[in-house]
């Protein structure tokens, strides 16, 4: 919701007469800035979120992941209403006094999302040490996310379909209000679920098991830093960069597309989404038997083809035939799921057994996402061809048309590339593995274990 909704409440539109201002009406760039502040916050505090959260055991004896996800659920939940209000006693001034005022409350917002996103990610791979497990919970937190999306558009389609008209205005303000508390009830009652029903398994029973079961040899988890060192980590990084990019972007830019370029009534701005989010619930509910059909490279392939099939379909839209529509959201909604369980899973091969340190792999694979979503979205704003002195601007329906298309087909073309690279590669299959190998015998005199180390060397 934070970048769909957020950026459609901020931004100016096309003109800078009152009544066709959409509904706090930021000019572009400035909207672009106060996203990309959230970015960059959300980029810094990953791998330090997810560092500490490997380092601390946890909050007056509660797990360690699920006290972090506490903690940023609480953060969430103080800031986000402020996201869709007003500027409290400081409605008409400047924009920048307003960016000003808005700053505050999303870093505070980010690092709380942030805080969420990696414990849960890390929570994953703590409580399926099976690798189709982790695939299929991976698939089925992906459903949930977008059935959550489902359930947020729905309450959006009934809001802002009571009325016919095109443009967002300042009238708008009491149905953003009504979403934002929506999905603040709704995300606290399942939050709280969350606490209560879902055990944390505990480090100790995880290494008691992997001992009971190699008791000849005992791998020793990855420290932070053993994860810079190799190329595989950069490799599944880039790959979950551009699959998060294409969602991002394509998820930002829906409603303007649809408003602007299709020039839809605003209720489609609330349908399409709804349509997107239901594909990809489907898909994701099929991602679990997909990947163990077709692996995870040939998954990831037909996701990326999906894309450029739905871009493709997108290029030829226009006003004459622009319910269409329905059907290239239909076929991006099941490729941006195909792509981002299929690169989660990817995620959780690479840290295998070596979970003590996996909220920092998590953390770092989304402070790729951030960097690269941040200034992807500034620069979208950046070149927008309508400035805040235009009373109108009819080159933003073919700018929005564009960023669509190439700017999904591009990312998915690059990963491709990469996805090229990977072939060869057995993604877990680390270069460098730490052993103990403890023999149970004893030396001569019976007094001191035969304990020897290496350090082997697995070849990719």
């Amino acid at each position: 919701m934070w970048a769909y909704c957020r950026h459609t409440f901020l931004d100016k539109g096309e003109t800078t007469e009152p009544e066709y201002k959409d509904v706090l009406g930021f000019r572009h760039l400035l909207a672009g800035f106060l996203l990309l502040l959230g970015q960059i916050v959300d980029a810094a505090a990953t791998p330090v979120l997810g560092y500490e959260s490997d380092r601390v055991s946890g909050f007056f004896q509660y797990g360690k992941r699920k006290s972090w996800h506490l903690f940023g659920t609480i953060l969430v939940t103080i800031s986000f209403p402020f996201l869709f209000l007003k500027c409290l006693g400081g409605e008409n001034a400047d924009d920048w006094a307003q960016f000003v005022y808005y700053a505050p409350f999303v870093a505070t917002f980010q690092i709380g999302w942030a805080a969420t996103q990696i414990a849960h990610l890390a929570l994953v791979n703590e409580i399926a040490f099976d690798e189709s497990e982790r695939v299929g919970l991976n698939s089925y937190r992906n459903a949930c996310t977008l059935l959550s999306s489902v359930v947020v558009y729905g309450i959006a389609t009934g809001l802002f379909g009571l009325d016919n008209s095109d443009k967002f205005t300042s009238a708008d303000m009491m149905q953003f209000m009504i979403l934002m508390f929506s999905v603040i009830g709704i995300g606290g009652i399942f939050s709280v679920f969350f606490h209560v029903a879902t055990p944390e398994a505990r480090f100790s029973e995880h290494a008691a098991l992997m001992e009971l079961s190699n008791h000849h040899c005992q791998k020793v988890d990855m420290a932070w830093c053993d994860w810079l060192k190799e190329y595989q980590f950069y490799l599944v990084a880039v790959a979950y960069m551009l699959s998060r990019l294409v969602a991002t972007v394509s998820q930002t830019y829906w409603p303007f597309y649809l408003k602007d370029t299709l020039n839809l009534q605003k209720m489609f701005v609330a349908i399409i989404p709804l349509v997107v989010f239901m594909s990809g619930f489907f898909a994701s509910l099929l991602m679990k038997r997909v990947n163990q059909l077709l692996g995870r490279k040939l998954t990831f392939v037909c996701g990326l083809i999906l894309i450029g099939a739905s871009c493709v379909w997108l290029w030829f839209l226009h006003n004459q035939n622009r319910m269409q529509v329905f059907g290239a959201a239909i076929i991006m909604g099941s490729g941006s799921a195909t792509l981002l369980v299929t690169s989660l899973s990817m995620v959780a091969d690479l840290i295998g057994e070596h979970t003590t340190t996996g909220a920092f792999v998590y953390g770092s694979m989304s402070l790729a996402d951030k960097l690269s979503s941040g200034t992807a979205l500034i620069l979208v704003q950046a070149f927008h061809p309508c400035k805040s002195s235009e009373v109108s601007c009819p080159g933003a329906a073919h700018y929005y048309h564009l960023v669509m298309v190439f700017l999904p087909a591009g990312f998915s073309i690059v990963c491709f590339l990469f996805l090229l690279i990977m072939i060869p590669i057995k993604i877990g299959q680390l270069r460098k593995s730490l052993v103990a190998v403890v023999e149970p015998e004893f030396t001569s005199d019976e007094t001191q274990p035969l304990l020897s180390s290496c350090s082997s060397e697995v070849d990719s």
